[in-house]
């Protein structure tokens, strides 16, 4: 373009011009996305990057396989709560008069039974609970942060490394807060609640011979039943013991019914979201948002751009001063006469001698 506009007068057309501009625009963004494989290359970084970035390369396979089992504790944890859904609206006490609160699983959870089956060995139970538990979360910080804070289908605030607002900050925080309030629910009565109710408790379903003596069931091991909220002997009552967690939400369920109602319900929207989004993303392609990744290295440009010209700037103001920034001189040894022997004179106003007191003891601490 600047070839076949040279020596035209006026410059370049209006067309050219505008095509050059374009031109140029695209070679910085070529040389910003260069510049950006090259970092995640490791190229120019020290050795620790390099063998990090070889080390992920060696071991992607097993990053594959981590994320196949991965979906297949989600496939797994998916069914358990839609078994325990299906259970409630079969098997509930008292149906929607108390939120579908269900005494004992009438129906195969295969969490519930894990759970129960890994209590026989401490604390192999307690660990699997905390990784389900983290398995939630987590899923929910990653999303979060994928899809942003919106408001159905508007952004509001983006979730980006090292560029998050404060106000992002603060609404990815009260949101967070409300999932883990909702975790408490859908862990104790929808993944395991037979486990997160009673745990491995049994008690032996034989009447006693004396009233204050306990069942013996050594020669009835089928009268061992696990404990249940329904259960009519009155030896269950006096050795199962509830959690805590599972009795506060019972008793919000009774007292207030439409909470129940609506956490029961609110279990299906999310199982129906759940599927929606799973099948869209095992046949979507992954994309890599080129426009977002650029505008973050323009703005990587310009806050290095503002910081250089800053640095220049303070130079400068220095190399003008003549003094640094931030440092002051100290007048070690100065005395009441120092201003009349920087003058050079005395205090009536006379040229003192060169090394008198009130003329050159100024001058002699100064240097």
């Amino acid at each position: 373009l600047n070839g076949r506009n040279e020596g035209r007068e006026g410059g370049l057309e209006t067309r050219d011009r505008r095509e050059l501009e374009a031109l140029v625009r695209e070679e910085r963004t070529l040389v910003r996305r260069q510049r950006l494989a090259s970092e995640h290359s490791g190229e120019g970084q020290n050795f620790l990057v390099r063998a990090w970035i070889k080390a992920e390369a060696v071991f992607r396979p097993l990053k594959l396989i981590g994320g196949l089992l991965l979906v297949v504790v989600a496939l797994i944890v998916f069914a358990a709560m839609l078994i325990t859904c299906i259970d409630k609206i079969k098997n509930s006490v008292c149906r929607s008069t108390c939120g579908f609160l269900l005494a004992h699983t009438k129906i195969f959870n295969p969490i519930n039974w894990v759970l129960l089956k890994s209590s026989k060995i401490f604390p192999i139970d307690y660990i699997l609970f905390l990784l389900l538990a983290m398995l939630f979360f987590s899923s929910s910080v990653i999303g979060l942060a994928t899809v942003g804070i919106r408001f159905l289908w508007i952004t509001l605030f983006k979730i980006r490394k090292g560029k998050t607002t404060p106000n992002a900050m603060l609404m990815a925080t009260v949101l967070l807060t409300l999932i883990t309030l909702a975790l408490n629910y859908t862990l104790t009565m929808i993944v395991a609640p037979q486990y997160a109710t009673y745990g491995p408790q049994t008690f032996c379903d034989r009447p006693a011979h004396y009233p204050d003596e306990a069942p013996d069931c050594t020669n009835h091991r089928k009268a061992v039943k696990p404990c249940s909220e329904r259960a009519e002997n009155s030896a269950s009552q006096l050795i199962c013991t509830p959690t805590v967690v599972s009795t506060f939400l019972n008793r919000i369920m009774i007292n207030f019914p439409y909470l129940g109602l609506i956490n029961f319900w609110a279990q299906f929207a999310f199982l129906g979201i759940f599927v929606i989004v799973f099948l869209v993303m095992l046949f979507r392609v992954p994309k890599l948002d080129e426009d977002q990744a650029d505008d973050d290295l323009r703005e990587e440009e310009e806050e290095g751009l503002l910081a250089s010209t800053g640095r220049r700037f303070g130079a400068t103001w220095q190399d003008i001063t003549g003094q640094a920034k931030g440092v002051k001189r100290a007048n070690y040894g100065a005395v009441d006469g120092e201003a009349a022997a920087d003058r050079g004179t005395t205090d009536h106003g006379e040229e003192g001698p060169v090394g008198s007191v009130a003329g050159g003891a100024g001058r002699d601490s100064n240097w």
